[in-house]
């Protein structure tokens, strides 16, 4: 049988009421459910340990601190990134705009020469011309 502690008490009490079929006084269910509370076994528990309790209590800072670092990490390496891709794009074009000044050099280089070289061919013509006129002219009248 149940002990006549205030757990006991209680117990009857609640199943008094049940075996009756009829509900107990709000006031009285309330009493029997804070007795049971108070003497139930789950108050006679050791303390938490040292661990759990610092875990408890330290936890979500620490969560928080290192999600925080994390996305403070990932903005910092975004924006370093976009940093350096920035610089890549300016050289590459610096050096596209170096080298399309090198290549429209080198065509006015080339035009150049080649209009040098259309009139060294052509002053070269017109001299082989005369020489070829003025040697047919002293075929004729040769010493022989």
């Amino acid at each position: 049988m149940i002990s006549r502690t205030a757990t006991g008490s209680a117990l009857r009490t609640l199943t008094r009421a049940t075996t009756q079929n009829t509900k107990p006084s709000p006031r009285t269910y309330r009493h029997v459910q804070s007795q049971l509370r108070l003497y139930s076994s789950s108050s006679q528990q050791q303390p938490p340990s040292a661990t759990g309790v610092f875990y408890k209590t330290f936890t979500r800072p620490v969560a928080k601190c290192l999600l925080t670092a994390l996305f403070v990490y990932q903005v910092i390496y975004w924006g370093w990134s976009k940093l350096e891709v920035d610089e890549i794009k300016e050289e590459r074009q610096a050096e596209i705009t170096k080298l399309e000044a090198q290549v429209r050099a080198l065509q006015l280089q080339r035009e150049k020469q080649k209009e040098a070289d259309e009139a060294a061919a052509a002053a070269f013509a017109s001299k082989t011309e005369a020489t070829t006129d003025s040697k047919e002219k002293k075929k004729g009248w040769g010493w022989w």
